[in-house]
């Protein structure tokens, strides 16, 4: 592990510039929730599996996450994995707007299911990107195993030197895990840094727990109060809703692009994205495209596709210097981590990038085609490709 190069994205972001509550269901439903806890606390395993099906029918996270273990692993009723999957899936809401409103638990079992080929096929890129958004809301067993994946140089197409430390820092200040000596030794964790965090988490989990109604200012201070405890999440989620102007919030996008930068630098992929975004546009910063593609790699090194497929596309477009092989690799990735493989299809057809195989893309498109949850252009690609 290289403990050097913590400071590589913090060093670009300073280069450049020196929603919902987490369970936003019924009053049934958290009725129905609390009397699957009462059930399982006198073990009927059977009633606390229906009423946690009630609860999470009706939008509570924490519902669909623990009924989606226990049909995972059969208890109180058949196993299922593939159902298990969905279940996980549902309380697992990752875009750069609602991640907050995820359960971190959902999108690292899920992506241990995915890992391991539990309920369907191992697609361990998936994996990576379930990981990396688990690890951006709180889960530090996900920072540990993304960190994995990182290092290993096989799941995620580029070398993801610059992100590996930092991702191990978040989880080594979330918790004290055997490998984190070597960064303490190292002084890149502060001493105190670890509670820090733990404050800033529970801060931003507050923010996203405020009762209806509650004056949207209330909120802003409390992520911005976590965003300066190091919550790269937190940080993004208020760079959203100042872009965004959220809840009648102003807007303000370069106030919105320094909370990116900032979140960035913390090592989220998506607030990476929006700064290369912004930085390839000239939106609230002087155009800049090479800059705009380390934001991108910096967002593909910690598992967030649409950096990755963005940074292919410069390579194609030539916005910076072509490298066609590597954008088909990074288009490889967003196939397979579920970011969609029309893109990566039409490489492999046209040859771009490595040699043609039209029956790799037919494979890849087919598969998309037939995923009813995936709403992509996949089946008219794949009736054009033809035979």
């Amino acid at each position: 592990m290289h403990l050097t190069v913590l400071g590589a994205a913090t060093a670009f972001v300073l280069g450049i510039l020196i929603g919902g509550p987490v369970n936003a269901a019924t009053p049934q439903a958290e009725a129905s929730f609390r009397a699957g806890q009462q059930a399982a606390g006198r073990s009927d395993a059977v009633t606390a599996r229906r009423e946690y099906e009630r609860a999470c029918d009706s939008g509570h996270l924490s519902a669909c996450t623990l009924l989606a273990a226990r049909v995972a692993d059969g208890v109180g009723g058949p196993a299922d994995p593939r159902r298990a999957r969905q279940l996980f899936a549902k309380a697992c809401v990752v875009n750069i707007a609602w991640s907050a409103a995820s359960v971190a638990d959902a999108c690292l079992l899920l992506g241990d299911m995915y890992m391991e080929g539990e309920g369907g096929p191992k697609q361990p890129a998936r994996a990576a990107y379930l990981y990396a958004r688990a690890c951006d809301i709180g889960a530090w067993e996900a920072c540990d195993a993304l960190a994995v994946l990182m290092a290993d140089g096989e799941v995620i197409p580029l070398n993801a030197d610059d992100m590996v430390a930092t991702i191990v820092t978040r989880a080594c200040a979330t918790a004290d895990l055997e490998h984190c000596e070597e960064f303490y030794e190292a002084g890149l964790i502060a001493p105190g840094q670890t509670s820090a965090y733990a404050g800033a988490l529970q801060t931003f989990r507050d923010a996203h727990r405020q009762p209806a109604g509650t004056p949207p200012s209330r909120k802003k201070a409390l992520l911005t109060q976590a965003c300066d405890g190091g919550m790269a999440r937190a940080c993004a989620r208020a760079a959203w809703e100042w872009q965004h102007g959220f809840q009648n919030m102003p807007v303000d996008p370069q106030q919105a692009l320094r909370l990116y930068l900032l979140a960035c630098a913390l090592g989220d992929g998506a607030a990476c994205d929006e700064v290369g975004d912004a930085l390839r546009m000239g939106s609230g910063v002087p155009k800049n495209l090479a800059d705009a593609a380390d934001a991108y790699s910096f967002s593909c090194q910690a598992a967030y596709p649409p950096g990755c497929r963005s940074l292919a596309a410069m390579h194609q477009r030539g916005d910076i210097a072509a490298d066609l092989p590597l954008a088909r690799a990074l288009e490889r990735f967003v196939c397979e981590s579920g970011w969609g493989c029309v893109s990566y299809a039409d490489m492999l057809t046209r040859g771009l990038g490595g040699p043609p195989d039209r029956a790799r893309a037919r494979q890849v498109l087919q598969a998309e085609c037939d995923d009813v949850a995936f709403s992509s252009s996949a089946c008219e690609v794949l009736a054009r490709l033809g035979g």
